[in-house]
């Protein structure tokens, strides 16, 4: 079970397994959803249309994005000044507990309480987080994402796909080629211009400060590729 539901999430983001990760490939029946989903994450999308619910937002950068001295500029602008989701607000808290905070990211707060992940984020003493947006998981599909909230193991598996041990700012992003998750698997870096991208997942805000973890916006859930 583990190995279909992460092999139909990856069949929709539009990537394959490595064989080295132990994981099933995509069916000969998925390419349809498949087809479908990429078209949901077409740039369009990207750039701010709702996602199947009609309710997910895009997080967009303040202006654009500079890249200067090999620093990347990503900063999230939809934050509020002040409040509880505020920057200043975040950065006192541990990174399970501010993402709850933040509005753009419940679907992945509300991943991260069902896969029983709440604890060891919080506790974690440092974290890079890869966070997909609302977006990135309404389009898996409303199938697809409810077997992977239901079924623990791939939920755990996913996010561990997001999570890189230490702080890494936007200049070390940028020099970075390729990460290795908590889950052992690489992200590979690609940067393009003014755009950053995980393992093809565009970077769309970041550098969130937590007290434990430093938090870039994703536009895709993150699978291990080929």
């Amino acid at each position: 079970m583990t190995s279909k539901i992460i092999g139909v999430v990856a069949a929709v983001v539009g990537v394959s397994l490595a064989s080295g990760f132990g994981l099933a490939a995509p069916t000969r029946s998925q390419p349809a959803v498949a087809d479908h989903i990429r078209a949901l994450l077409s740039p369009a999308l990207a750039e701010g249309r709702a996602g199947p619910g009609g309710t997910s937002e895009r997080w967009p950068l303040i202006g654009p994005a500079t890249y200067e001295r090999r620093a990347l500029s990503v900063r999230c602008r939809n934050l509020p000044r002040r409040g509880p989701a505020s920057e200043a607000a975040l950065a006192t808290m541990p990174v399970a507990a501010a993402v709850r905070r933040v509005p753009g990211l419940s679907r992945l707060a509300q991943a991260i309480q069902l896969a029983g992940l709440t604890r060891a984020l919080n506790a974690a003493r440092a974290l890079t987080v890869f966070a997909p947006d609302n977006a990135s998981f309404d389009s898996l599909g409303a199938g697809n994402l409810e077997a992977l909230l239901s079924t623990e193991p791939d939920l755990v598996r996913v996010l561990k796909f997001h999570l890189v041990t230490g702080r890494l700012t936007p200049a070390e992003l940028a020099r970075r080629h390729v990460l290795t998750t908590v889950a052992g698997t690489k992200l590979e870096l690609a940067l393009s211009g003014h755009s950053l991208t995980v393992n093809n997942a565009p970077v769309t805000c970041g550098d969130v400060q937590t007290s434990n973890a430093t938090v870039y916006l994703v536009s895709r859930v993150i699978v291990p590729a080929s």
